[in-house]
């Protein structure tokens, strides 16, 4: 209870701060909800999403949650990879020549960084952040004490049970934080198309993935909003559109297995391919 007290405390704090009676701009919303923490990162990304509830300069703004929320510090970085790694027995310098300390991107639950492996290979390491679940279970059991003494509002709440929209959050969350799960779901992503020659998803090192960090192949190329670079390099956007479109169409009428969470930071155009990237959620 008194971490529960502690936390609000530090909620009221951040709106204070942020003197949210003035008004919120899409920036101020984007602020408040990373320095609110992890939980409520999330719920701007889901929020993003939703142009037919937000205008649209609130949805480009969180958008950047999506790959730009502020990151953890590169020892917290360090600190979860040797912990991580320790419990195997295997020391992490072992196996990486070098770890970028800036990360490529950074989310609610986890952060990027580009490495080298000691044979030459070029990687990523996404490593979740410390302390992650008891944030995030804290903020949803506040949230739902919330939801039960705010007063009802028609016509929300004939539309939405606001109760399961927070349990489902929390079970995605968790599975996300998961990334053994992740690594099955890249695997059987991976297998389930290996026959459509125009899509592919990062190689994964399964052996040197845990709980905590997954390692995979580096990829670069173009986000496949990035219509300017796409159309540099010679792209036909109406091919890619059409290719995404029917991959899309296959793992959800076909496959029955299929990406959840399809934003342009998880698509990318490589070498003629469309690259699927982040498979947490499926």
């Amino acid at each position: 209870m008194s971490d529960q007290k502690s936390r609000l405390r530090e909620i009221t704090a951040v709106l204070h701060r942020y003197q949210i009676t003035r008004g919120v701009t899409p920036e101020k919303l984007r602020l408040i909800l990373e320095d609110l923490g992890p939980t409520y990162v999330k719920i701007g990304q889901i929020m993003s999403l939703h142009s037919d509830i937000l205008p649209k300069a609130y949805c480009d703004e969180l958008m950047k949650l999506t790959s730009d929320a502020r990151p953890m510090p590169f020892s917290e970085v360090e600190t979860v990879i040797d912990e991580s790694y320790k419990r195997r027995g295997i020391d992490y310098h072992d196996i990486f020549e070098k770890i970028n300390e800036i990360p490529i991107g950074s989310a609610s639950i986890a952060q990027v960084h580009r490495a080298t492996m000691k044979d030459g290979s070029d990687v990523i390491i996404k490593v979740r952040r410390r302390g992650i679940y008891t944030t995030m279970k804290r903020d949803i059991d506040l949230l739902h004490k919330a939801v039960r003494v705010l007063p009802a509002v028609p016509p929300l709440k004939n539309i939405v049970d606001l109760d399961m929209v927070l349990d489902e959050l929390w079970e995605v969350a968790q599975e996300e934080m998961d990334f053994t799960r992740e690594a099955a779901n890249m695997q059987e992503f991976a297998e389930k198309n290996r026959s459509i020659v125009y899509v592919t998803t990062p190689e994964l090192y399964k052996e040197y993935s845990t709980h905590h960090v997954l390692v995979m192949e580096y990829i670069d190329g173009w986000p496949i909003n990035d219509a300017g670079s796409l159309k540099a390099n010679g792209y036909d956007l109406d091919e890619i559109g059409q290719k995404f479109a029917n991959n899309f169409l296959k793992q959800v009428m076909d496959d029955g297995f299929f990406h959840a969470d399809p934003h342009p930071g998880n698509v990318t155009i490589r070498d003629g391919k469309i690259v699927w990237l982040d498979m947490g959620m499926m």
